[in-house]
């Protein structure tokens, strides 16, 4: 019978291919078990890589939501500290001014007037914060302030009340400019409210509220009555004067309620956007789990492998070192 025997060159290539293949398996063992981790996920899923696909774009979806969550926090952040700026300049002179009838020498209410017209600029301030380089009272147009100069709003209202002789002119003056949307609504400079945003799987949340809001236009026309007066408004009147900054003061305490209910709007947002980053981080942490869960390798598993493909390496470079050593002479004996 004729023996049939591989040749030398076609032996080193089979030798050659399993070395480089046992060399590949104790790779890919050693790096799950350094690492915990499949060195290769598609094999040991066999294919299927759609529940790891579905996992990572919900990863990515709420990843997403994270960030829209986190800008309109720091937006609802922002405003809310407006809006208790707004209360703390009222309140810290509407006393003041309520009495005003009370005390109506002109040293007195030129005195109520200039903090009134301190107080307004900072209130026109607050209105236009910004973060990180958003207006967030602007609306859609973020990249600019809402409100103008504060000096240009008064002389608009000295505009407005021209002609007037009396507290009650002008304070209707002051309250119909800031009703009218060529007068306020002109002069204000930011876009539309802002549109509901998702921040959940069917969930979204509206920071619409801007410096159109009817709350901020009563407190600023609260602020700008008195602040006419340091103008020179209704001038050699005293009783006059005297009876504006009243009513300044009665339009300051009436916002107060519209303020409140402004800033309880706000709370209730906020509330919903800090509720729906719990919820997302949560269901974030979930699903990071399930995805290493779905990676990870059995480090036993993996480490009894390794022990195996390195045993099958060193037979065969035993047997590749013996082939290797094959001569003439050493056939013979």
């Amino acid at each position: 019978m004729t023996r049939i025997s591989v040749g030398d060159a076609s032996l080193t290539n089979i030798l050659a291919r399993q070395g480089a293949e046992l060399r590949g398996q104790v790779q890919r063992a050693s790096q799950e078990v350094a690492t915990g981790r499949h060195a290769d996920l598609s094999r040991t899923l066999k294919g299927d890589l759609s529940p790891l696909l579905a996992i990572d774009a919900s990863l990515s979806r709420l990843a997403a939501y994270g960030g829209t969550t986190t800008d309109l926090a720091a937006q609802a952040q922002a405003q809310q500290a407006a809006l208790s700026g707004l209360s703390q300049l009222a309140a810290g002179i509407t006393t003041t001014l309520l009495g005003s009838r009370d005390f109506p020498t002109p040293a007195q209410i030129n005195a109520s007037a200039a903090d009134a017209r301190g107080r307004l600029g900072s209130a026109v301030g607050l209105l236009n914060s910004q973060i990180g380089g958003r207006a967030v009272f602007a609306g859609v147009e973020t990249g600019t302030v809402p409100l103008g100069a504060v000096e240009d709003m008064l002389t608009a209202l000295e505009t407005a009340a021209v002609g007037a002789t009396t507290a009650g002119q002008v304070a209707a003056a002051v309250t119909n400019w800031f009703d009218d949307p060529l007068g306020y609504g002109a002069f204000y400079q930011g876009g539309d409210p802002l549109t509901p945003v998702a921040i959940a799987p069917g969930e979204t949340a509206e920071l619409s509220t801007t410096a159109m809001d009817p709350a901020i236009r009563k407190t600023l026309a609260g602020f700008a009555m008195a602040a006419l007066l340091d103008r020179g408004m209704l001038a050699g009147n005293p009783e006059e004067r005297a009876r504006l900054a009243q009513t300044a003061g009665q339009t300051l305490l009436t916002g107060e309620d519209a303020r409140i209910d402004l800033a309880a709007r706000l709370g209730t947002v906020e509330g919903r956007i800090e509720a729906a980053r719990t919820r997302n981080a949560a269901e974030e942490t979930a699903l990071g789990i399930l995805r290493s869960d779905i990676g990870s390798a059995d480090p036993y598993e993996a480490a009894t492998r390794l022990e195996t493909a390195r045993n099958q390496l060193e037979s065969l470079y035993l047997v590749t070192a013996r082939v290797s050593r094959l001569s003439l002479t050493e056939f013979l004996r």
